[in-house]
C-alpha cells in the first residue's frame, strides 16, 4: 500500500493495482484533515482502517 494522505494505491498479491482518491480540493487542505492509519508499503487486509478524515467544521 502507498499512501499520500488523500490518495492511496493498493496493490494485490497478483500485481493488480487500485488507485483511490478521497475528497475534493484536498491539495488546498495540505493534508490538514487527514490522518493515515497505515505506513507506506504496509500490507493491509480486509476491514483494516486505512485513513481517518476529520470534519473541517
Amino acid at each position: 500500500m502507498v499512501s499520500n494522505t488523500d490518495t492511496f494505491e493498493i496493490r494485490a498479491a497478483d500485481g493488480e493495482e487500485l488507485l483511490i482518491h478521497i475528497g475534493i480540493d484536498t491539495v488546498k487542505l495540505n493534508g490538514k484533515f487527514f490522518k493515515s492509519c497505515v505506513k507506506r508499503e504496509q500490507a493491509v487486509k480486509k476491514d483494516n482502517l486505512i485513513e481517518k478524515m476529520y470534519n473541517a467544521s
